[in-house]
């Protein structure tokens, strides 16, 4: 623990002017191979989605707790790094950790304990070190201070560590304002985080959940909930003049929370059916957008998939403004400029010849419109033809590399597999882009260039020869391993 480039150091440094940290800020540096969590990502799965984990091996961690206790602090501190880097992770073990202590208060020295846990938060080089020192921390019988406060709230600024601050930041006399403070400032993990924590206490809290508390990095979904019941939306939906501005802001909040995945959404709100009622009366006088009815659209949705009480009076008024004349002439209109395709297809629309237009024009930020017109074979030929001219394959096909393609550079490496992987429901068609992209420099681009040769064979498909000879000469010159091993049975 030499504190020199502990991450508290890190933290400080890098600390702005508003008490926030610069967006690039990472603990979390990614691999040379494979995929990179985000700072606060593998604390998050595991909150959301695993949960602790059962009968726990913690005896290298009360080891340390052991010799910590007797001062031995250089011989803990390294023996947690050891344990770390052997895939060990704090969160899971935190629960059976603090039980430990409990039980075995005879074995520990708590004024030991808590001069090594503090030691740590400021001097450690390593993340999940200083989740320890929390875990310690948060029961001890010790006094709370200001000085450890700070260091919490500064050491909360890090996605990778807001959640283990905020156990203990809990635990304060003005915690609720602390989490308050905190979730302001976070765009991440550390703010999905804060907000489940966050009691709406005073108005501004709950306004300030409905507004921006459930937006961020991640996925809105984990704190729409929470925002509709903790700032009470109902509530807001059922005063006298009700703005078009909250009315907007519903559709988006509930549109947030229509699904039950990552976590429980609209389906298990014991109020769902009377919010809906009270949404379709603003709706009524407040729709007029495409937002608007798009937002109608994907909440029918889920009302006719679900168990209400007052399913079909809710469904028989969203359809009548689905296929009112307000509604078709918006989408109509929507669609002219470009706009509105996918809920205009929905409707029954005629909206082929538009999304094909639309695609000509803007080929290179549209291109998602061949999800609409691929799957009926609509201008399949006419679609490969402009994705042929349009991107430069001969220059884009320089042989495999390492590449994995997140560089702006690699933009148009993109845009080509989107059009390779749509090309999955036209066997047979569009095998120039295929060769470009089997023989491009992009890993994942080749990869998804395989995924539909593979699609093609299911379908009984017979490869020409330049698809094979493509695939030949990428079984000569691969050079990412699983990639090679894969083209085995190609």
């Amino acid at each position: 623990m030499t504190g020199n480039n502990s991450i508290y150091n890190r933290i400080k440094n890098a600390m702005l002017a508003d008490g926030t940290l610069p967006e690039d800020f990472v603990l979390r540096e990614a691999p040379e191979q494979g995929l990179a969590f985000a700072d606060g990502a593998m604390d998050g799965t595991i909150r959301y989605h695993m949960g602790p984990t059962q009968n726990p091996d913690i005896s290298g961690l009360t080891l340390v707790l052991e010799m910590a206790s007797q001062e031995r602090f250089k011989d803990s501190a390294n023996a947690l790094i050891t344990h770390f880097q052997n895939g060990g992770v704090m969160l899971p073990v935190m629960d059976a950790l603090q039980d430990w202590v409990y039980d075995h208060t005879e074995k520990l020295s708590p004024e030991a304990l808590g001069r090594f846990a503090r030691t740590l938060l400021v001097q450690s080089e390593d993340a999940e070190s200083i989740k320890f020192a929390i875990t310690v921390l948060e029961i001890l019988d010790q006094e709370p201070t200001q000085d450890l406060k700070d260091i919490l709230l500064d050491l909360a600024m890090s996605e990778e560590l807001t959640l283990f601050c905020l156990f203990m930041l809990a635990n304060f006399e003005d915690g609720n304002d602390l989490i308050f403070s905190l979730a302001r400032k976070l765009r991440g993990w550390g703010k999905i985080h804060a907000v489940s924590m966050l009691r709406a206490e005073t108005p501004e809290i709950a306004q300030w959940l409905l507004k921006d508390g459930w937006k961020n990095e991640i996925m809105p979904e984990y704190s729409a909930m929470v925002a509709i019941k903790r700032g009470k939306l109902l509530d807001n939906l059922m005063q006298d003049n009700v703005s078009r501005d909250m009315y907007s802001l519903a559709g988006e909040l509930m549109g947030a929370a229509l699904t039950d995945s990552p976590v429980q959404g609209l389906s298990g709100y014991k109020k769902t059916g009377e919010l809906l009622a009270v949404y379709l009366d603003l709706a009524e006088k407040y729709a007029e957008k495409l937002e608007d009815y798009s937002n109608l659209f994907d909440i029918r949705d889920f009302v006719q998939k679900s168990q209400l009480e007052n399913k079909d009076s809710l469904l028989q008024r969203f359809t009548e403004l689905l296929e009112g004349s307000s509604c078709r002439s918006c989408v109509e209109q929507a669609m002219d400029m470009g706009e509105g395709f996918y809920l205009g297809k929905a409707l029954g629309l005629d909206y082929a010849a538009r999304a094909m237009s639309t695609l000509r024009r803007e080929w290179d930020t549209k291109y998602d419109m061949i999800d609409l017109l691929l799957p009926e074979k609509q201008y399949a030929d006419e679609i490969i033809s402009l994705f042929e001219a349009e991107l430069p394959l001969d220059e884009m096909a320089t042989g495999p590399a390492n590449e994995l393609g997140n560089d702006e550079k690699f933009r148009d490496y993109g845009i080509l597999s989107y059009v390779v992987q749509g090309l999955q429901l036209v066997p047979g068609k569009g095998e120039r882009l295929i060769c470009a992209a089997l023989y491009s420099p992009v890993i994942g681009t080749r990869n998804i260039a395989l995924n539909t040769i593979d699609k093609w064979r299911q379908a009984d498909y017979q490869l020409s020869s330049p698809m094979v000879e493509t695939l030949e000469r990428l079984k000569e010159h691969e050079v990412h391993g699983p990639t090679r091993k894969r083209l085995e049975k190609f």
